[in-house]
Parts: C-alpha cells; sequence; structure tokens
C-alpha cells in the first residue's frame, strides 16, 4: 500500500446511491478523516464518526469555506447536480480552497466518448472535464467509469428489465454489448485509489464486475425465474430522438432515462470497456452475471 498523503476526504452527496456506499466504505477505513458535506436544509442523519458541514450548494462563497482544509473532495451528486450545473461550480471552489484532488460526480459512461455530444443532459460532464484537464497542475482530478450500476438497474428497471412483471425492453437486436459495476465495487474502487493516487491522478479509471448483451441478460433472468419474459423491441435511434422530444417538452427525467438508455444499448462504446480496465490495480472482481442476475431476482422477491 502506498503510503498516503491524501486523509481529510470530504464526500458531497452521500445520502445518495452511490454516496451511500461511497460513504460506508470511507468510514471503514481508519487511515481517513472523513467529512461529508450536505445541504444547509437538509434533514439526512449521518453516522456519528463522520464530520457533517451543512452549506447553500449555490453559495460559491460559503463552498469554498466549507472545502478549506481537504485533501480530496469526491462528488456523489446526482441529477440536481446536473441540472443546476453545480460540477463547475464545485471545481471552482476546490481550486479557491486549495483542495489537491477532485473525483467529480462522473460516475457512469465514459464521458469522454464522443457520443456525449449526443447527451445535452449531460452537457456539463465535458465542461467539467475540460475545466479539471487546463487546472491539473493546481488540482489533481480522477474520473471514475463504473459502467452500469448492476444492482441499482436491475432493481429499479432502469435500463429495461422489469423483474416484478417479467418484461424487457430490448434495443435494436439486444446484442451490444455494456459493461457495469455493482454499487459496493464502485466504493470499493474509490478507497482504493485513494490508497494508490499513482494509479489514478490526472487519469479515467474504468472498472467493470461483467460485460454483457441484453440477449444474455434476457436468457439468465428468464433461467432464473423459471418464466418465459414478454419482450418488447425498441431502436436506440428512435430512443433518441424521444428523449430529444421529451426534453423540449421540459420533462427532464424521462427524457434522461431515453438519451442514457441509448448510451448504454447505442451503436457507441460509452459503457463498454472491455479490454481497458483498471480492475487488477484496483482490486475489482470479476462477477459472472449469472450471480449477479440471481441476486437481483432473489432481492425483488424479499421486497414483495
Amino acid at each position: 500500500m502506498s503510503t498516503n498523503i491524501f486523509k481529510n476526504v470530504l464526500l458531497i452527496g452521500g445520502t445518495g446511491d452511490t454516496g451511500k456506499h461511497i460513504l460506508s466504505a470511507l468510514l471503514a477505513d481508519p487511515v481517513f478523516n472523513v467529512t461529508v458535506l450536505s445541504r444547509h436544509n437538509s434533514t439526512a442523519k449521518f453516522p456519528s464518526n463522520a464530520q457533517v458541514i451543512k452549506v447553500d450548494y449555490s453559495d460559491k462563497n460559503a463552498l469554498t469555506k466549507a472545502l478549506t482544509g481537504q485533501d480530496v473532495v469526491i462528488s456523489a451528486v446526482g441529477g440536481e447536480g446536473i441540472d443546476t450545473n453545480f460540477g463547475i461550480t464545485l471545481v471552482e471552489a476546490s481550486i479557491d480552497a486549495g483542495v489537491k484532488w477532485l473525483i467529480p460526480s462522473e460516475f457512469g459512461g465514459d464521458y469522454d466518448d464522443p457520443f456525449i455530444d449526443n447527451i445535452p443532459v449531460l452537457a456539463s460532464k465535458p465542461a467539467i472535464g475540460k475545466l479539471l484537464k487546463e487546472n491539473q497542475s493546481r488540482i489533481a482530478h480522477t474520473f471514475i467509469s463504473p459502467g452500469i450500476f448492476l444492482d441499482w438497474s436491475f432493481d429499479n428497471g432502469f435500463t429495461g428489465f422489469d423483474i416484478a412483471n417479467h418484461t424487457v425492453t430490448i434495443y435494436d437486436e439486444g446484442k451490444r454489448r455494456q459493461s457495469g459495476t455493482t454499487l459496493p465495487n464502485i466504493a470499493k474502487a474509490v478507497v482504493a485509489i485513494l490508497h494508490h493516487p499513482e494509479i489514478a491522478l490526472n487519469k479515467r479509471i474504468f472498472i467493470a464486475n461483467t460485460t454483457f448483451s441484453q440477449q444474455e441478460t434476457l436468457d439468465y433472468f428468464e433461467k432464473e425465474t423459471g418464466i418465459k419474459w414478454t419482450v418488447k423491441h425498441a431502436s436506440s435511434i428512435e430512443t433518441i430522438k424521444n428523449a430529444a422530444e421529451q426534453l423540449a417538452q421540459g420533462k427532464v427525467m424521462d427524457a434522461f432515462v431515453n438519451y442514457i438508455r441509448s448510451a448504454i444499448y447505442g451503436d457507441n462504446k460509452m459503457f463498454l470497456f472491455e479490454g481497458r480496465t483498471n480492475n487488477k490495480e484496483l482490486g475489482i472482481p470479476e462477477i459472472p452475471l449469472e450471480r449477479i442476475i440471481k441476486e437481483a431476482v432473489q432481492r425483488q422477491k424479499i421486497s414483495q
């Protein structure tokens, strides 16, 4: 393990789906002094061994003050941060506060892929990346791309698989491959990166527990449930057109889902990481897709 000079770690978005796993992993590691940044009007409760600072996220001066003294800032802010362009404000405040290393909320696909130009709801991602790269002499950065959140997306149907109703929407022919990682392994990667900055400083890191196609996933779901699923078909090209119409109508979240599905299942490599993962260096395991699906079906049964 490398000698760690990054001990004071501040997490933003610690109650979200990704953030709560990262927070637990950080608090379980005695190396780090962990602070959680929370919205000034939030009623969220945090573990007693985490220092909590409440701040108005839109107040850049207050944000800068809150970040002062931190070695690393990790953002796990979700959709609301995208809507408000919080990411740019966070970069600027981190630089002003003298933060050494920023891990922005990049958890998802390869946002350096040219296909991102087709996804206006993610327009802030390239802008954040550009700003960080321009200022890497002042603040280091790491972008973490875990692909699809496997457990989360199977549980809520985000990627088109409805376990409770045994239905799926297959995009195009369902043969394109995608990479994904479970939320606990995303958190594990974050902590491993903090312990091994030489692997990750000023780089994009890719992790994936497995890589698969929709058709492979459907086959395993049918095997595990013992039921023939109802299959709907959709075009990834039409899906992105529908997303544009929804965005124009102000249906931002509907548009967001369809834009991301078009990125996952369309003719691009934004969510395909074969041959470029950092799993080995970070200790991230490969997990058989069949096991991930078995666990998803078991969780659904328990929730009924």
